[in-house]
């Protein structure tokens, strides 16, 4: 059987990692960026929120607790959630082209309300984590993924970032190997395949 697209987490469906960094993976929280056939994997604050504790952005006591205070302010949860999938897109368009200035000062908006926030968190590497002024700031899933991508835009690997070709996918990824072409080869790198083989075929016909 071949893999799917998407993992399970605490009872949700999100999109299976496969960019290599986290800013990266809440862009594939949709796909059809090419505009078609587009999905989206962010239905509600509580995929936002544990997506952002699944990819160590956040602590997992944080993320229940955003979970819990959403459910008590839906309003505020919508309207955090609408604007996560704002920063989505100006991650993507930022990681792609960091020399895009509109897309790159969007970026730097949205960091703003991140920064009395953010603490290094040691390890090997150490790693970014917002901690936030309120335990039940909504915006905070946006604003750790805004911070971890402000962080990727700054580093020479940024220009590794790739955007699969796949038709309705547009996912990104981090290249390392410098030979990827596709989000995963079992996907549409497969599914491109065979659609080159029934033109091929048809075109001998």
């Amino acid at each position: 059987m071949a893999e799917q697209h998407w993992v399970e987490v605490d009872g949700l469906v999100l999109p299976r990692p496969v960019a290599g960094h986290p800013a990266l993976e809440l862009v594939n929280t949709f796909s059809g960026w090419d505009g078609t056939h587009a999905s989206d994997y962010l239905e509600t604050y509580d995929h936002l929120a544990v997506l952002a504790g699944e990819l160590d952005l956040l602590p997992a006591g944080d993320v229940q607790r955003l979970r819990r205070a959403a459910h008590r302010q839906p309003e505020a949860a919508a309207a955090a959630l609408e604007r996560a999938c704002t920063v989505r897109a100006v991650i993507r368009d930022a990681a792609l082209d960091p020399s895009d200035g509109e897309a790159v000062g969007a970026l730097t908006v949205a960091t703003r309300s991140a920064a009395t926030g953010v603490q290094l968190v040691p390890g090997h590497p150490a790693r970014w984590r917002v901690q936030g002024i309120s335990p039940d700031d909504l915006d905070r899933p946006s604003d750790a993924f805004a911070w971890v991508a402000a962080d990727l835009v700054t580093r020479p690997e940024v220009a590794r970032v790739r955007a699969c070709p796949g038709l309705g996918c547009g996912w990104v990824f981090l290249d390392t190997s410098g030979r990827r072409r596709w989000c995963s080869m079992a996907w549409c790198g497969n599914r491109a395949k065979v659609r080159a083989h029934a033109e091929r075929t048809r075109s001998r016909r």
